[in-house]
């Protein structure tokens, strides 16, 4: 890639998506379980949500804010599975006000059961109204979470009460059960999870079973919402590998690429967990839901050298980014070294580049930030560094560009790039000033 072009056409520091990797990342994990459906959890990477969301079944949305990206980025609402614990008649009314009922809605408290049935029994009425409800859904369809033994979700006998209450609603629809527990998890605790699940499953299923035929002696012999099985949104949490083995001699861009093979093996291994818990049976329709195990891969954070010094005997690159603008899941405060490319004059050269011994050196890589934090990587061997050289860190699609403190020393926010799917790059945010939002200025 001809990141000098790039770079004196939209200046450092910028993020840099691209969405021939997305899409080939959906394909790959698609050849793995092509019969279970694949949810986008946006968090991850909200920049991306219109880009994707013709490759994935849906896109789980945690926030209004979020519904409001997809819509204004011309998502279909059907797609849209709105989760997350802080529900407010004002923010589903929104929701409802923007895109209907046409997608799904999660229940994680029995506060949750209220504000969605008020909410829609609303909806409805303002409807009739105005319009025919002819083509309005009689029903919102919800997913019930269970909780892992967090702030999330409720336990098992609210569930059930809740599984009860749904069913026995004029407004709302039972589809089924969330469960997400968490990210980087292991295989093991993955197994655990699924294995769970699959037992309790049929257990769930029968006692809802059993409640829809209370439903329907109650209404009259109304058959609409025959109980038809239990749908499972889960999510999964497989982890990526952010950083480099070793300082071995082999080019970086070799080195991620076999990284992001050994990857795959992760969806391998999720297969066979599918086979050995028989989660299949347990549920009349599968979908599992990824956010950093898809986006990480297709993203990339370029960032500009503002300063180079050695102080006793300590080698200091300053970068214009840092902590507010890179963020590694388990970086240990810079200990773990990411895949960074070196970037300088016409051409690109790796980290383990064919230069000489001479020509390298140990950095220490801070950020622009007054803290002594905003180190992000400790030790790291480089071409020797001069202003106005480039760096760039790559797997960094998911949550770097939203998960640091932008706020801080109001320093302005990167521009976001995307290398379209016919390898066209676009900006889709310019550079954005933060120091309106700390002064006076934001109260005028």
């Amino acid at each position: 890639m001809d990141y000098q072009s790039i770079i004196k056409k939209y200046k450092t520091p910028f993020y840099l998506y691209d969405i021939n990797e997305l899409k080939s990342r959906v394909d790959m994990m698609k050849k793995h379980l092509p019969d279970i459906g694949l949810c986008y959890a946006m968090k991850a990477s909200p920049i991306l949500a219109g880009f994707i969301t013709d490759y994935v079944d849906r896109l789980e949305v945690c926030s209004p804010g979020e519904y409001e990206i997809c819509i204004r980025d011309g998502i279909s609402p059907d797609k849209l599975l709105v989760s997350g614990v802080n529900k407010t008649r004002e923010s589903i009314n929104r929701i409802l006000e923007l895109g209907g009922a046409e997608g799904l809605f999660t229940i994680e408290s029995p506060e949750h059961f209220e504000i969605l049935e008020d909410c829609y029994k609303g909806y409805l009425e303002l409807i009739e109204k105005f319009n025919s409800l002819d083509e309005v859904p009689e029903k919102m369809g919800c997913y019930i979470r269970l909780t892992s033994g967090n702030q999330f979700g409720v336990d098992k006998a609210t569930l059930e009460e809740l599984c009860e209450k749904v069913i026995n609603s004029k407004y709302l629809k039972l589809v089924g059960i969330h469960y997400f527990s968490g990210t980087q998890k292991s295989m093991k605790k993955i197994e655990k999870e699924l294995t769970m699940l699959a037992e309790y499953g049929p257990e769930l299923a029968e006692k809802t079973k059993e409640a829809y035929g209370l439903r329907e002696k109650s209404a009259n012999g109304n058959t609409r919402d025959a109980f038809e099985g239990l749908s499972l949104e889960y999510g999964p949490g497989i982890g990526i590998d952010y950083f480099r083995k070793s300082d071995d001699d082999k080019p970086v861009l070799e080195s991620l690429a076999e990284r992001i093979a050994e990857n795959e093996q992760e969806m391998v291994d999720l297969t066979e967990l599918v086979e050995k818990t028989g989660i299949r049976n347990s549920f009349s329709n599968i979908t599992f839901e990824y956010g950093r195990y898809i986006a990480s891969i297709c993203g990339k954070y370029i960032t500009g050298i503002a300063d180079v010094k050695t102080s006793d005997g300590t080698n200091y690159a300053i970068l214009e980014g840092g902590l507010h603008q890179i963020v590694y899941y388990s970086s240990m405060a810079g200990m773990k070294v990411p895949f960074v490319e070196y970037i300088a004059g016409d051409k690109v050269a790796s980290a383990a580049s064919d230069k000489s011994d001479v020509d390298k050196k140990d950095y220490v890589l801070a950020g622009s930030l007054c803290s002594v934090n905003d180190i992000l990587v400790r030790r790291i061997n480089l071409p020797k560094l001069d202003i106005g050289d480039s760096l760039c860190f790559n797997l960094a699609g998911a949550y770097s560009a939203t998960e640091g403190i932008a706020l801080f020393l109001s320093r302005d926010l990167p521009a976001i790039l995307v290398k379209d799917i016919d390898g066209n790059i676009q900006m889709v945010r310019d550079h954005v000033e933060m120091n309106v939002y700390n002064g006076q200025s934001v109260f005028d």
